[in-house]
């Protein structure tokens, strides 16, 4: 398995960090995502917070990260060379194991267990301090699962008609219900009525306000409709970055429409067939014609696995006769992910060669294995190195140059910066020669 990257700089000018971060801005940054209760605990103080005990032992409990936790290790953070750190959400929470933040139970509360408002204040500020951008999570789709028995969310958020009331999903293929039923019991909230529509948008402002983030990451984009996301992005004032969990890019990339950007799970998808499993690198040439469907594509959140879903190093299938050998599938694909057009995600732990599959067996505890030493660790951060340095590799214009079942080869330029990436995808060597370059 081989990434080789050729860079060739003409009148290289490397622009300065916006200070404000558009989606322009955001093109040129690689992000680093954690789960704030599983990276690291600064605080054992609040770790029982609102009586929901942090156990370590129980993978679906607290188990005490917090936002002191992730002051702490920015520089571990900044050191791999990411520009900016994504963080799940921090609304607070009414359940002993709603520890990943996304079961909201009062909107204008934070976490206890994370620390506070005033502890997040302090987090962005002193990653801005450090030079990092600060994206965060947000769920405008949902609360946590409080009807029929305990009552609704806090107030506002505590009255009827400001929910659907149509029980789970029942077909994801029927729009109507992806919008209009419950994802997994949590109750969906109804954004046709005008007053819960407009206390979400008078909510994200508020949000944005107090906190001073540079981006938010939007949950469960594909469960509320399309004309609502507009709305928000604008009560939002700034970069939006909408999760829209499907493998079919017509589908993923029409929300683009309506928020600034989306996750790329389409090829998410293709990154796990080819790098992990092995299979035809033609996929890559596949996918990447429908780039043409997005509004922005070197916006697309390019990630090799995440919370949601089995990290890479679980699916890969190894070296044929030494299948535990999976290091060098996992460091094609993020050579691959860090070249590419679109915003490269790291979800936190990778770095450490973390295995976990279903959740939350993927969501383990970072927070004794901060060991700058790992060769993944270095790897990153060279993978950053090159990124940061070469424009070309960040919002440069990208074309294919050859492409066979392990082999593949593009271009990328901006204003006289160039770069040659070829992937061997074999476990064993090739020679290849790649034409007009």
């Amino acid at each position: 398995r081989l990434i080789v990257l050729c860079l060739i700089a003409l009148a290289l000018v490397i622009p300065p960090p916006a200070s404000a971060l558009d989606a322009t801005g955001w093109s040129q940054q690689s992000i680093y995502f954690l789960l704030t209760d599983r990276f690291s605990n600064g605080d054992t103080a609040n770790d029982n917070y609102g009586a929901f005990n942090a156990d370590r032992n129980d993978p679906r409990k607290w188990h005490g990260g917090d936002f002191q936790g992730v002051i702490n290790k920015l520089d571990y953070i900044k050191s791999m060379g990411f520009t900016a750190i994504w963080i799940t959400p921090v609304q607070m929470q009414r359940h002993v194991n709603a520890y990943h933040g996304y079961w909201t139970y009062d909107f204008y509360g934070v976490d206890g267990h994370l620390g506070g408002m005033s502890k997040l204040v302090e987090l962005v500020n002193t990653a801005h301090a450090k030079g990092l951008y600060v994206m965060l999570d947000v769920v405008a789709n949902h609360t946590g699962d409080f009807q029929p028995f305990n009552g609704f969310a806090a107030s506002p958020f505590d009255r009827f008609d400001w929910y659907h009331h149509n029980g789970d999903v029942q077909n994801y293929n029927d729009q109507w219900w992806v919008e209009n039923g419950d994802v997994a019991g949590l109750d969906d909230l109804n954004q046709e009525n005008p007053a819960t529509a407009g206390e979400l948008k008078n909510w994200i402002t508020w949000l944005g306000t107090q906190t001073g983030v540079d981006g938010l990451r939007v949950d469960t984009v594909k469960h509320a409709p399309k004309w609502f996301w507009r709305d928000f992005d604008a009560a939002a004032n700034t970069f939006t970055l909408g999760e829209v969990f499907s493998g079919d890019p017509a589908y993923v990339a029409d929300y683009t429409n309506y928020l600034d950007a989306t996750l790329d799970f389409p090829l998410y998808y293709t990154i796990n067939n080819v790098f992990a499993k092995d299979q035809s690198m033609w996929q890559i040439n596949g996918r990447f014609r429908d780039d043409w469907r997005y509004k922005n594509k070197f916006t697309n959140g390019v990630f090799v696995d995440n919370h949601d879903v089995h990290r890479f190093l679980c699916d890969a299938t190894g070296r044929p006769g030494a299948n535990w050998d999976k290091w060098p599938q996992l460091k094609a694909a993020l050579g691959f992910a860090f070249t590419i057009r679109g915003v490269p995600i790291v979800y936190y732990g990778t770095e450490q060669g973390f295995t976990g599959c279903n959740d939350p067996f993927n969501r383990e505890d970072l927070f004794d294995s901060f060991n700058t030493a790992n060769p993944l660790y270095s790897y990153i951060r060279q993978l950053n190195a090159a990124k940061r340095a070469h424009p070309a590799l960040q919002d440069g214009w990208q074309e294919e140059k050859w492409v066979n079942d392990s082999f593949y080869a593009f271009q990328r330029w901006k204003n006289g910066d160039e770069a040659v990436v070829c992937i061997n995808n074999g476990w064993g060597p090739q020679s290849v020669n790649v034409p007009n370059l």
